[in-house]
């Protein structure tokens, strides 16, 4: 990663000069937060693939009589996985680079680079915050797992299957399948009708299940603004524990994510789903692995490396209830 200093030099001169500067003086606009794997129930293991079956039995109850007369049916097992993708973070620094700028006071007089106060402070504020919100906006939404190019650093969007591409891949599959709705209403009162019409075409037996439907912050403000609409004073109350948004009537809820926020070709994701939380998993090799890291010296460039399994997916992809839109 190059410091680019050029603006704060031509600004401020090129000398350092202590006038009372320090971290206090260094703003930024906000990141995204890896605020998606709530949707999730973790396991933290380091087999690369969870293996598991879904069963399924044929009807068994008739009338009676005397004689033996078993139906016919059968007793069907459909495999199932999730599968974990190896990522990582690379990384290199030439702290000198600060000195001399208005910047000298992120320097130190350590012969070692990694000990100057540079380190921490872009660890903390940017390294590991920037490795969530690229997961969050690039990865667990949208993401397509792509072989990287040997020797060239992969691109964006491509170290793990995403929600999207999973559900995608459910959908061609025939396991999951989608609820008949047409074109998401251009009207916001009309949009939570919509939204009420489509939980109720959910299976009944799990219509009395606290589930939480997951969509875009984009239509996730719609839903506010037309529920305001529609029920009037009725809107203020609709708020649940963790930020979900109650659907009327119902056990299920709606709360926008980052990661549904667009599709990989950039246009507006439109896709909702929902599913009982235990049916969603995510899988880890370890419990918070991104702030795990390998700080590697050498001269007076610092290396930082780092690198983690991850992966999603749905036990059961028939009980993902979801929209026809993507």
């Amino acid at each position: 990663m190059n410091i680019v200093l050029t603006d704060v030099v031509t600004e401020y001169g090129e000398y350092y000069q202590n006038q009372g500067q320090g971290t206090g003086d260094l703003y930024a606009v906000a990141m995204r937060e890896f605020v998606t794997m709530q949707v999730f129930s973790l396991m933290i293991t380091r087999d690369t693939i969870y293996k598991a079956a879904k069963s399924t039995v044929g009807s068994l109850v008739q009338p009676f009589q005397k004689g033996f007369t078993p139906r016919v049916g059968n007793l069907t097992f459909e495999p199932v996985q999730i599968v974990q993708h190896h990522m990582k973070v690379d990384d290199e620094l030439s702290p000198d680079d600060l000195m001399p700028s208005w910047l000298g006071f992120l320097a130190g007089s350590e012969v070692k680079r990694s000990e100057w106060p540079f380190i921490r402070w872009f660890l903390e504020n940017k390294w590991f915050p920037k490795i969530g919100e690229d997961i969050e906006l690039n990865e667990i939404g949208l993401g397509v797992a792509t072989a990287p190019t040997p020797g060239t650093a992969g691109p964006i969007k491509t170290s793990m299957d995403g929600i999207q591409t999973i559900l995608n891949g459910h959908i061609t599959a025939g396991r999951t399948v989608p609820i008949t709705m047409g074109a998401i209403p251009e009207n916001d009162a009309d949009f939570v009708t919509y939204m009420e019409e489509l939980v109720d075409q959910i299976h009944k037996a799990y219509w009395r299940k606290d589930m939480t439907g997951y969509l875009s912050e984009d239509l996730e403000r719609r839903y506010l603004r037309g529920h305001a609409a529609k029920y009037g004073d009725r809107a203020s109350s609709n708020t649940n524990k963790g930020g979900s948004t109650k659907i009327e009537f119902t056990n299920q809820s709606i709360k926008g994510l980052p990661s549904m926020n667009l599709k990989a070709n950039g246009n507006a994701c439109n896709r909702i789903f929902f599913t009982p939380k235990e049916n969603a998993v995510m899988m880890m090799n370890k419990a918070n692995p991104f702030r795990d890291l390998d700080m590697q010296p050498f001269e007076r460039v610092i290396k930082l490396l780092t690198d983690w399994y991850m992966g999603i997916g749905f036990i059961l992809p028939e009980i993902v209830f979801c929209n026809d839109q993507e």
